[in-house]
């Protein structure tokens, strides 16, 4: 004897058949946003014990140094020595007032905000990983407690699905890609200025090295944009 579906077995099979549908999109998603914090928390602590490296040597460079201040302090005191013995009149010359060098603030400028800007993905990437582990086991437990309400758990996906949307998770991890990218900018720029002021030869060659990847990049980020087919890609 056939036996025909009612309504509400129609709507089970709906609901079931969406279910399993989204099932992998929530558990592919949360592992997209692991993934790429993870990377990005790696290179974020390398990167800026590297950038913390530059700053210990730049940042002595906005200040006097103690060294020549007490090189210049024992001429002086030589020099009136020698003519207090002699009866002539002491001179006293006072040195010339400190001033930072323009390179020296603007290369510890960049780097500092270099530093910071890494560090600060670094937090972002904790917190994104948090929100992954918070959102799988959200739905984790919506399925143990509505696994018989089939259509409210179905309309609790949808829900949280697009609170996800409208919040623009994905689109905020590919923000900390790009503020990391940016980190990298300025600790370069910074770089650059730093050693023009040591050797001009050391700083064209890095200077030609720095040009030859930043075309590499621009391509990257341009290709795309004439050609859907195009891998490559940038934030």
């Amino acid at each position: 004897m056939d036996r025909t579906h009612g309504p509400d077995d129609k709507n089970d099979i709906l609901w079931s058949t969406y279910l399993k549908a989204a099932e992998d999109e929530e558990k592919t998603r949360p592992k997209d946003w692991e993934g790429s914090t993870a990377g990005i928390l790696t290179f974020t602590g390398l990167f800026a014990a590297t950038v913390a490296a530059f700053i210990i040597e730049s940042y002595k460079l906005l200040s006097p140094d103690s060294g020549e201040q007490s090189v210049a302090l024992l001429s002086q005191l030589l020099a009136a020595t020698a003519n207090a013995s002699s009866h002539n009149p002491v001179v006293v010359i006072s040195p010339a007032p400190f001033r930072t060098a323009p390179s020296a603030i603007a290369t510890n400028a960049l780097w500092f905000s270099s530093l910071l800007i890494s560090l600060f993905c670094a937090l972002l990437s904790t917190l994104v990983q948090q929100w992954a582990r918070d959102y799988v086991r959200g739905v984790n437990e919506r399925r143990g407690i509505l696994r018989k309400d089939l259509r409210t758990l179905v309309c609790n996906h949808i829900f949280k699905r697009m609170g996800v949307d409208r919040y623009g998770m994905d689109e905020f991890v590919s923000w900390i890609v790009a503020l990391v990218h940016l980190s990298i900018f300025l600790f370069t720029v910074g770089l650059t200025i730093f050693l023009f002021n040591i050797d001009t030869i050391v700083a064209a060659v890095v200077l030609g090295i720095l040009a030859f990847f930043a075309l590499i990049y621009i391509a990257a980020s341009i290709l795309p944009l004439m050609d859907g087919g195009c891998p490559y890609q940038t934030p």
